[in-house]
């Protein structure tokens, strides 16, 4: 009946099952300081340039756009995805916040709002577990590489999820099911891709310890039923579409991998504790600080704390997109180094440019093309007008797709580019799309 406890029952007091290990307190104040540290230099950036924040900021700025200017909040986003995107792909507790405060903080109001859902996670998880309140455990808790990574790479979107979901497990070991139920709803339906599966698995193992698993599974169905409109705007949203299989299932599986420890962690640490063995305590902490060092390759993170200190020179780009040369409304697929956090991107939207992709690595088809004649399909695919190429993205992205390009510039056939003005480090192709829509010019 011990174990049933966890998920099921109102947490016991902290003091029960073990007494304070020695140098708890030390490491608490240690890692603590750190979160301290790192968060206010994250809030010094008006834009944090990771590898997946600057998908919040081009959406908060077109949600802020329609709130403000046309009083309602906006259900497509034309500038993203050849045409194709939703201003609510996932995302829409925090980015509606966002949009609310963009009059007030401008881009500044997204990086506040990450700092924000990483702090929320922090708080549920001891609202949670009561039990991770105090030294050792308060530390690894603090640690938890799920909730450092949600930061670190600007994904505010599962930290705003995994906090409500967290703060669903509170409601419900407070026998509030009702509350529990809106929360984790609430929760998956902010990022349905990660959550969900995340409250699925949850859910599932809990069924092994609660005494009534019918009333647990009749609460969460009706958080799925919270959830369903935005599982369907998962596989419509042009992000998933554009996408191949391989890369949805490696994709899926390498960003679950991680962030399914925002809730195994807490629940392993509430387990170990409950044994009574005292040095479990401290291990706990260095089982947190050895998964983060473990996959500090492998994710590049490097790259991640990167942006605490990270700034981007556009200047050759917003030099062409204030030149006459530049044609708004035209669909641009822009071809920039990773070092820029994709911010070229959103001086592109901000300057009334539409782009080829969404903001996801997987919507940019960042890959190699067989030849012109398959480089010339995707063109045509996404209704592209114009081709920003920059001579650093070959060595950033270890693609031939500049290769190809400069191959199109002599190949005939219905679809042609031409390059029209060249900067510094890069070169603007236009494109002329004859054949795909029935042989007559396409492009502006």
């Amino acid at each position: 009946m011990q174990r049933a406890r966890v998920l099921n029952h109102a947490p016991e007091s902290p003091a029960v099952a073990t007494g304070d290990v020695p140098g708890g307190n030390v490491a608490l104040v240690i890692v603590a300081g750190a979160w301290i540290v790192i968060a206010l230099r994250y809030l010094a950036h008006r834009i944090v340039l990771s590898s997946d924040s600057m998908n919040n900021y081009v959406h908060v700025w077109w949600v802020a756009r329609d709130l403000w200017h046309h009083g309602r909040l906006p259900w497509r986003m034309p500038v993203l995805g050849h045409g194709a995107a939703y201003a609510y792909p996932y995302g829409f507790t925090n980015w509606t916040v966002g949009a609310l405060l963009w009059p007030v903080f401008g881009n500044w109001a997204v990086t506040l709002g990450t700092v924000l859902g990483v702090t929320g996670c922090i708080a549920a998880t001891f609202v949670a577990f009561p039990e991770l309140r105090r030294g050792w455990w308060a530390a690894a808790a603090l640690a938890n590489p799920a909730i450092i990574e949600a930061l670190l790479f600007g994904q505010q979107a599962f930290a705003w999820g995994a906090a409500l979901l967290l703060f669903g497990v509170a409601a419900w070991r407070r026998d509030r099911p009702l509350l529990a139920a809106v929360l984790v709803g609430l929760g998956q339906a902010t990022h349905a891709a990660i959550v969900l599966p995340i409250g699925l698995l949850l859910v599932a193992g809990s069924s092994f310890f609660v005494r009534d698993r019918g009333r647990l599974w009749r609460w969460y169905g009706v958080a799925l039923l919270i959830t369903i409109p935005a599982i369907v705007l998962v596989f419509a949203s042009p992000g998933y579409a554009d996408s191949t299989m391989r890369d949805r299932i490696a994709n899926f599986f390498s960003t679950l991998g991680l962030r399914v420890l925002i809730v195994v962690l807490p629940l392993a640490f509430v387990w170990a504790r409950r044994t009574g063995i005292r040095a479990l305590a401290p291990l706990a902490l260095f089982v947190s600080l050895a998964i983060s060092a473990s996959v500090q390759v492998p994710l590049n993170v490097d790259f991640q704390w990167g942006a605490l200190t990270r700034t981007a020179n556009t200047a050759s780009l917003d030099a062409y997109l204030k030149s006459s040369a530049f044609r708004p409304g035209a669909t641009y697929r822009v071809l920039r180094g990773a070092g820029d956090g994709k911010l070229g991107l959103y001086h592109v939207l901000r300057a009334g440019g539409r782009l080829d992709s969404e903001m996801f690595p997987e919507s940019m088809a960042i890959r190699n093309f067989s030849g012109t004649q398959q480089y010339a399909q995707l063109l045509c695919k996404r209704h592209v007008d114009y081709v920003i190429a920059y001579a650093s993205y070959t060595a950033s992205r270890g693609t031939n797709e500049l290769a190809v390009l400069r191959q199109m510039q002599h190949a005939g056939g219905g679809v042609r580019v031409e390059p029209i003005e060249e900067g510094r480090g890069h070169i603007v192709y236009h494109v002329t799309r004859e054949d795909c829509s029935g042989g007559s010019p396409s492009s502006p």
